[in-house]
C-alpha cells in the first residue's frame, strides 16, 4: 500500500483550522438546540417549577409561534405586502430601463450607480414602513434616524468623502467601467465604480486593486485615445542603412500592416534611427492601437522584424566586447 505523504506545516495549519471551524459549528449548533429545547419543552422537563415559569416568560415568548401568529397576523400580512411592494418597485426599475434605455447605456457606470442608489432608497423605505407596521412611532423613528445620521456624520467623514468623490467620478466622466487607467504606477482595467470604492483589475497578473474613491487621483485614462506600440530593434553597422530602409518600406511595414490589421489603428511607421549603440544601429517603429493591445503589438512587431531580417539576410548584431592586449 502507498503511504500518504507527510503534511507540511501549511497543510497542518489548514487542517487544524478546518477542524477548529467544524468543532465551533458543532458547539454553536448544540447551544442553539439546547436553547430551543428549553424554550419549547421547559414545562415537560421541569414541570411546576419556578425555572420553567421563568423560561416561559422569557424564551418561551419567542418560540410560542402559535400565539405570535394569532396575535400579530395582520402585521405579518402588512409586512408581506410591503415586501411585495418593494419587489415590484425593483422590477419596475428593470422594466423601465429595459424599455427606454439602450443596452450599451444600461451597462454603463451611470445606470449601475443609479440602480445602486435606487435599491438603497427602496430598502430604506421598506424598513421604515415595516417598523411602522409593527408599532414603531414614525416621527420618533425619523427623529432617531436624523440624530443618528448627525452623529455618524462626524465619525464617517471618510465614507462621505468617498461617496462624493465617486459621484464626481461619474458626473465628470473621468473614466468608465472597461477603461484602462494608470494610477500611481498601477495599470489596470476599471471593473466597478461603487459608492465607496473603485475596483481595478491588473492586466498582467490579474490582481484586483481596490481604491477608496477619495484616493483616486492623478489618473491617466489610456482608453480615451489610441496608444502607441513601440518596436526598438538594431541592425549591424556593416549593413547598408539606405538599402535596409528601402526594404522596410517595401516588405516589413506592408507585412505587419496586413498581418495585424485587426490590432492596428494607424501605422506601423518607421520613426528613424534612435541611436548608435556599441554594436548596432538602432531603429524604431511605432503603431497606434488600443491600450490593451499595446504590449502585444510591440512583441509581434519584434517577431516580424526578426523574420524580415532572416528573409533579407540582414545581420542582427549581438553584444560584443573587443579586448585589446598590448604586446610585451
Amino acid at each position: 500500500m502507498d503511504k500518504k505523504a507527510p503534511l507540511n506545516k501549511i497543510q497542518k495549519e489548514a487542517l487544524l483550522k478546518k477542524r477548529g471551524k467544524i468543532i465551533s459549528i458543532v458547539l454553536q449548533s448544540l447551544f442553539v438546540v439546547l436553547v430551543v429545547g428549553l424554550a419549547v419543552f421547559s414545562d415537560i422537563l421541569f414541570p411546576d417549577t419556578e425555572f420553567a415559569d421563568i423560561i416561559d416568560r422569557t424564551l418561551g415568548k419567542f418560540f410560542d409561534l402559535g400565539s405570535l401568529v394569532t396575535q400579530n397576523y395582520l402585521r405579518f400580512l402588512e409586512t408581506f405586502a410591503i415586501l411585495l411592494f418593494m419587489w415590484i418597485l425593483q422590477r419596475a426599475f428593470i422594466v423601465v430601463t429595459t424599455l427606454f434605455v439602450s443596452k450599451n447605456i444600461r451597462s454603463g457606470t451611470g445606470i449601475l450607480l443609479l440602480k445602486s442608489f435606487y435599491n438603497y432608497i427602496v430598502l430604506f423605505l421598506g424598513l421604515f414602513f415595516i417598523l411602522t407596521a409593527w408599532g414603531v412611532d414614525s416621527l420618533t423613528l425619523l427623529a432617531s434616524v436624523g440624530l443618528i445620521g448627525f452623529v455618524v456624520s462626524f465619525g464617517a467623514q471618510g465614507l462621505i468623502e468617498d461617496i462624493l468623490a465617486g459621484l464626481f467620478l461619474i458626473l465628470e466622466k473621468q473614466f468608465s467601467v472597461g477603461d484602462i487607467i494608470i494610477i500611481d504606477g498601477f495599470r489596470g482595467v476599471v471593473t466597478e465604480i461603487g459608492l465607496r470604492t473603485t475596483k481595478f483589475l491588473d492586466i498582467g497578473n490579474q490582481d484586483l486593486k481596490i481604491i477608496n474613491n477619495k484616493d483616486v487621483r492623478n489618473v491617466i485614462n489610456a482608453s480615451i485615445n489610441l496608444s502607441t506600440a513601440v518596436c526598438d530593434v538594431g541592425i549591424a553597422y556593416e549593413e547598408d542603412l539606405e538599402k535596409v530602409e528601402k526594404l522596410i518600406a517595401e516588405d516589413f511595414i506592408p507585412t505587419v500592416k496586413k498581418k495585424y490589421a485587426e490590432l492596428i489603428g494607424d501605422g506601423p511607421n518607421y520613426a528613424g534611427v534612435t541611436g548608435l549603440a556599441d554594436s548596432s544601429v538602432n531603429l524604431k517603429f511605432v503603431a497606434k492601437c488600443k491600450e490593451e493591445d499595446r504590449f502585444k503589438l510591440g512583441r509581434l512587431m519584434n517577431r516580424e522584424f526578426k523574420l524580415f531580417c532572416d528573409r533579407n539576410k540582414i545581420d542582427i548584431p549581438f553584444r560584443q566586447v573587443t579586448i585589446n592586449q598590448k604586446a610585451k
